[in-house]
């Protein structure tokens, strides 16, 4: 199943499925936080079917920017039978985070806010000092003390707080410049050792933990 909300890119899709008449490919135009959300929902993952324990599946968040509501990553760990890759927007996620706390704007902090679920980022990401202009009035001033390694790793424990079966360390992308771009999460949402130890080593063929030599170009 491929949702995608934008026309052109959609289109895309209803070619690419027209190729391969013998897949069973499903195509949703619409946005993706709503229709995965209906998908967690509306599919009775854990019902026997047959001889099968239940379904599992694997969903790949692969978004525009920061589109992804953190409301969608709870439900996807929430059914416990699917599995996440998260192309985690990295580089959006600091350029929204400026070093100097008074540039951050409402609309970003929001935005923040709806990607990570919580606020205490605020927090966890800047130091808060006190630097008197007289002997008077004192000002506050914030400065971003979290550099993207911190960043990183905590949005590795803001997934981990969800995702029962454990977050495997991600891989960094960068663009061609070196720059960091984006972190490739994986994701586990069954709780069940065995499950997850199966999903990391399937995982582990398909892209090296921990490893930041990646590069990509959008």
């Amino acid at each position: 199943m491929f949702i995608e909300q934008d026309q052109d890119r959609f289109q895309e899709l209803e070619r690419l499925k027209v190729e391969y008449p013998d897949h069973k490919i499903f195509l949703k135009n619409g946005d993706a936080n709503q229709n995965v959300k209906k998908l967690c929902t509306g599919v009775q993952w854990h019902k026997r079917q047959g001889d099968i324990l239940g379904m599992r599946g694997v969903i790949f968040l692969d978004p525009f920017g920061m589109e992804v509501d953190w409301t969608t990553v709870e439900a996807i760990a929430a059914t416990e039978a699917l599995d996440c890759w998260y192309f985690f927007p990295l580089s959006g996620l600091y350029r929204n985070a400026p070093h100097d706390r008074t540039k951050l704007e409402r609309g970003k902090e929001d935005k923040l806010d709806r990607l990570l679920g919580t606020a205490d980022w605020r927090d966890r990401w800047y130091q808060h000092s006190i630097m008197p202009e007289n002997m008077f009035e004192t000002e506050t001033e914030a400065v971003r003390r979290a550099d993207v390694d911190a960043i990183e790793a905590y949005v590795s424990e803001r997934l981990s707080s969800v995702f029962k079966g454990g977050v495997m360390p991600p891989v960094r992308l960068r663009h061609n410049n070196n720059a960091p771009m984006a972190s490739l999460f994986f994701a586990v949402s069954n709780p069940s050792p065995k499950a997850t130890a199966l999903a990391k080593r399937i995982a582990s063929y398909i892209v090296k933990p921990g490893s930041s030599s990646q590069t990509r170009s959008r």
